[in-house]
């Protein structure tokens, strides 16, 4: 035995050694075919371990682009998350078995009609090339991030609990990155929109992950069975994830983390529906009678964005001089004039950004705007959709979102269980989080925030599923 694990080691040392040789002498060849070997034995016989690899390094990824065959992709992430798909449809076609009740979730049910409304919109596409490599792109993060997990999780959730933990760890040596590289620069405002590069491409994309991170942190941090290492685990990592918060410079990530506190505190003194109801009549009332007033009083704000929190604050209802609320105006009114032009089926899933500029208004366009309409998306998730795929795409994107957190507030108010409590109360607080951030951008079409957004959708289809059973404690304790 002694003589087979000395062997063992040093076949392990020459094959790591070789590969550092190859890498120094510039020969990538045999380091690539290693990888490559490497996962498809990680693939086949421990899935799990390519599960909580692809959280890990998502955070970490950078966007890598071939301009010959126009294409980018987030690496390593998105190749793993391909890898994933194509197992999972390979499994499917030759031995993978799907609980009937997750495959017929009503979660499920509103992804499968959501992406069949896509691949509609997809054929009538004014770019039907750009419009199909959109639609693989939510394929792969979809079938890796929600219908691979269910299969992680479905006969232990706490492996729903190491998925999120190997985010956790990426995405605070991201946040350590990030901080410390604005050090460098007096954590000033201006700094803070990009020295998250490479791993984020800009401060909001940065602050949603974290606003959305948040609510589980906290949420694992109350698991009945965390030991003290564990505790301890989550307090770093919650300080960690609120100063990347704080310096994210984000106001709509703020904005996102305030309205998921306010639906906790709704959940915890467990206020009627009706009386919800009511306040939201009373607020759009009044906005109704006084919207002159309002759109004249943010109209003559002209505090713009800074490093002072209060300032930064103040400027949120800035529309006269802040570049970036202005250029959310001069998105949303190209949006709405495509809408209109459009209204049905739209121009096609990920063609907002090649379509919008001769939509553009002179009186909303800035010094961030571009002629050409290369800024990027609609700044929404609600408005760019409806522009893309019409009226009918946006009622598929309400659906998920109504579904998800109808689920997610069903199970944790009917859940027993504690672990299957907190799981949905979180999972559900950090989706309101995003759901609210998707008024202001939309970042559903990048690995970052697509794996820890889909994965939470599955984790509440398999909570609700499990909760359901005769006995709900056999898949925590298996």
């Amino acid at each position: 035995m002694k003589r087979n694990k000395y062997i063992l080691w040093g076949c392990s040392a020459a094959f790591i050694l070789l590969n550092c040789l190859c890498i120094w002498k510039g020969i990538f060849v045999f380091p690539v075919l290693s990888l490559v070997l490497a996962m498809a034995y990680l693939l086949i016989f421990h899935v799990d371990i390519v599960m909580y690899l692809m959280a890990f390094v998502t955070p970490l990824s950078v966007i890598m682009t071939n301009e010959k065959v126009n294409l980018g992709l987030s690496l390593p992430s998105e190749a793993i998350m391909i890898a994933l798909t194509l197992l999972f449809f390979c499994r499917i076609l030759y031995d993978l078995k799907i609980d009937r009740k997750l495959a017929l979730h009503p979660i499920s049910i509103a992804i499968y009609v959501y992406l069949f409304w896509m691949f509609i919109t997809c054929i009538t596409s004014e770019l039907p090339v750009v419009s199909f490599k959109f639609w693989a792109s939510k394929i792969w993060f979809i079938t890796s991030c929600y219908f691979m997990m269910i299969q992680l999780i479905r006969n232990n959730l706490k492996n729903a609990i190491t998925f999120f933990d190997c985010h956790i760890v990426g995405l605070c040596m991201v946040v350590i990155y990030t901080t410390l590289h604005h050090a460098m620069y007096g954590f000033s405002e201006f700094s803070g929109h990009w020295v998250m590069s490479p791993f984020y491409n800009d401060h909001t994309a940065y602050g949603a992950i974290l606003a959305f991170f948040v609510p589980i942190i906290i949420g694992f941090f109350f698991l009945p069975d965390n030991s003290k290492k564990k505790r301890i685990f989550y307090v770093v990592s919650a300080a960690i994830v609120f100063a990347g918060l704080y310096l994210s410079f984000s106001r709509a990530a703020w904005i996102s983390f305030v309205a998921s506190v306010c639906v906790w505190i709704v959940l915890k003194l467990r206020i009627k529906l009706s009386w919800l109801v009511v306040a939201g009549l009373l607020v759009g009332t009044v906005f109704f009678f006084y919207a002159d007033d309002i759109l004249y009083r943010m109209g003559r704000n002209s505090q713009d964005a800074s490093g002072n929190f209060t300032e930064q604050l103040q400027s949120m209802t800035n529309i006269s001089t802040d570049a970036s609320n202005v250029e959310r105006l001069n998105r949303w009114t190209a949006a709405f004039s495509m809408i209109k032009e459009r209204p049905v089926l739209g121009w096609g899933p990920g063609t907002y950004q090649f379509e919008y500029a001769p939509y553009q208004r002179g009186k909303y366009k800035t010094i961030i705007s571009t002629n050409f309409g290369d800024g990027g998306n609609a700044h929404s998730e609600y408005i760019g959709p409806c522009a893309e795929t019409g009226f009918v795409g946006l009622f598929t994107v309400l659906a998920l979102v109504f579904v998800v957190i109808y689920c997610g507030i069903v199970s944790y108010i009917r859940a027993k269980d504690k672990t299957l409590k907190t799981m949905s109360l979180c999972m559900s607080l950090a989706l309101i989080s995003y759901f609210v951030h998707g008024f202001l951008n939309n970042f559903l079409d990048t690995d970052k925030l697509s794996l820890p957004f889909w994965s939470a959708f599955a984790v509440i289809a398999v909570v609700m599923t499990v909760e359901s059973d005769v006995s709900p404690d056999k898949s925590l304790k298996d």
